[in-house]
């Protein structure tokens, strides 16, 4: 090749190579927004604390210096969850905190004061969503990106692609495919192995949601959230078409009457062990305590689970449960309420359709799902109880 040839090659070689790693990151989010990244975001904020699960399963390495403030949900909410992120990053507790559980909560003057370059947003749930104009309208006339995600309105669909997003804001885009890969895998068993089972034989389910010996019955789902998790695994929420939007109120007396063919109550496991001694590498010799009255269920990190079953069994003692044909025959059964808003969503969905569909689906297995699922959280141990029966 002649010399002046050699170096105009040389010279498209350079420029070529420069524009890859000049390349800009094109994003369109889960609210069909175009966002353009000119690399992987160092500084984000997350529109709810629990958020940090999507970093977890992405496997995210050192995940707290990549957040500059977040909602404080995580810590009020899932307290437990929350100390075992303490104890892995001690430096938890020096991220700042933009807003407490809602939206109204929020201000925005600190999210500037924070100065990141990309918001995570849900499109709804106890943070900034889709229909919050102001913070919108605020962040992106200063130039802060962004970025809307979902595992609450549609977990079926938007779960996936959210966790794809997130890989090209963070730069994790080949941990992001391979997860969508496994996630959707795993539902396309679920989807296969119901296709030849008609909707006249799904199980009608009571969505017990935050079950407790306080309140009576029950606050439920209708549409979205655990009710669209429980639909995709073969049952109907016996709420479905009852309530005036997604999640509301039925009695006690409708319950009954409904004839619910599965009983599934949720708990944060917010009242649970909120302050656990140091762990010991000595066995504990403090029995479960079983024997306790609970005010709720309890489930979640750090839990055993005899103390599951037995909030579980006191739940539905205190709804006059315990005696319904369903609950005799061993169909009751408990979750861990932040499911509804995770990425770990698939170990409820999974459960679900093992628990409505036994015969079909003896070859699931859950735990084993969960356990992969929560391999990139390390060093962050998050190992209890997040479903029983009884």
């Amino acid at each position: 090749m002649p010399r002046r040839s050699l170096k105009l090659w040389l010279a498209c070689v350079t420029l070529l190579v420069a524009g890859f790693a000049h390349a800009s990151i094109e994003i369109t989010d889960i609210a069909n927004r175009k966002i353009t990244l000119e690399q992987p975001a160092q500084r984000i904020i997350l529109g709810e604390g629990r958020f940090l699960a999507a970093l977890g399963v992405l496997g995210v390495k050192q995940p707290l210096t990549r957040v500059a403030g977040m909602m404080n949900d995580f810590k009020q909410f899932d307290p437990a969850g929350y100390q075992a992120y303490q104890q892995a990053f001690p430096e938890i507790d020096q991220i700042p905190t933009f807003g407490q559980t809602s939206e109204t909560s929020v201000s925005i003057e600190k999210i500037l004061e924070l100065n990141p370059e990309v918001a995570i947003f849900g499109l709804d749930g106890h943070g900034p969503g889709a229909k919050s104009k102001k913070v919108i309208d605020v962040l992106t006339a200063v130039g802060i990106k962004i970025v809307f995600i979902d595992f609450r309105k549609n977990p079926i669909e938007h779960t996936a692609r959210s966790i794809e997003i997130l890989g090209q804001v963070l730069g994790y885009e080949q941990n992001a495919n391979s997860f969508s890969r496994f996630y959707q895998t795993k539902l396309a068993h679920i989807q296969d192995t119901l296709s030849g089972i008609p909707e006249s034989a799904y199980p009608k389910v009571l969505l017990d949601v935050w079950a407790s010996t306080k309140e009576p019955c029950c606050f439920t789902i209708a549409e979205g959230l655990f009710a669209a998790m429980a639909r995709f695994a073969g049952g109907i929420s016996i709420a479905e078409g009852q309530l005036p939007g997604p999640v509301g109120k039925i009695s006690a007396e409708y319950a009954l009457i409904s004839n619910f063919d599965v009983y599934i109550g949720t708990s944060s496991g917010a009242q649970f062990n909120a302050n656990p001694s140091p762990p010991s590498s000595k066995p504990s010799s403090t029995p479960t305590r079983t024997s306790e009255r609970y005010s709720s269920l309890i489930m979640g990190a750090q839990v055993p689970n005899g103390i599951a079953q037995a909030s579980l069994k006191q739940v539905l003692a205190h709804r006059n449960f315990d005696r319904l044909v369903p609950i005799q025959n061993g169909r009751s059964y408990a979750l861990w309420h932040h499911f509804y808003n995770s990425p770990l969503n698939l170990y409820a969905i999974e459960s679900m359709a093992k628990w409505f569909h036994p015969e079909l689906f003896k070859d699931l297995d859950p735990q084993q799902t969960l356990n992969t699922l929560l391999t990139g959280f390390s060093p962050v141990d998050l190992s209890g109880t997040y479903s029983t029966e009884l």
